[in-house]
């Protein structure tokens, strides 16, 4: 009578090892949810002091238009952070760098879940500035900052770019 109950015990621990996690995303934290609003107002002055201190925050500051075109858009719809970013409630996916930077994935809610194939290893992203936007964080004295206004999304940019 024991056996067989071991010999089950044994075979379910050895399924639970061999299942993959798949991808999940999280909440906006309350400092995410400040920047990501102050992108939704337009309000470059406001997100460049919340930003982290990087040349993309100065070039921000300094109503850079190919910089303000990627973060505002040209018109509502258009491929920018602030069109995904309108679309609330918002998922958030991690991918670390280092200790002290951090890659997020920003999503409309239920996007992400839809882009996901149980079939393929790690998470399926989809088109970058329509299905999400990709934010550089960087932790600055234990809090975690914004560094590159979101530009992630659309390739990394040199501070000459």
């Amino acid at each position: 009578m024991f056996r067989p109950v071991l010999i089950a015990a044994i075979g379910g621990l050895a399924a639970t090892a061999c299942t993959t996690t798949e991808p999940t995303c999280r909440t906006v934290d309350a400092a995410e949810r400040s920047i990501f609003g102050a992108i939704v107002a337009h309000d470059e002055a406001r997100v460049a002091d919340m930003m982290a201190q990087t040349p993309q925050a100065q070039r921000l500051r300094a109503l850079d238009p190919a910089i303000e075109a990627q973060v505002f858009g040209q018109r509502m719809g258009d491929r920018s952070v602030r069109t995904v970013l309108m679309q609330p409630p918002l998922c958030l996916y991690d991918q670390e760098v280092s200790a002290s930077e951090r890659i997020t994935y920003v999503f409309p809610e239920g996007r992400f879940e839809s882009l996901q194939n149980v079939d393929v290893a790690g998470a399926e992203l989809g088109r970058a500035g329509v299905d999400h936007i990709a934010c550089r964080f960087t932790n600055e004295g234990g809090e975690w900052k914004l560094s590159d206004a979101c530009l992630q999304t659309f390739g990394p940019m040199s501070p000459a770019s």
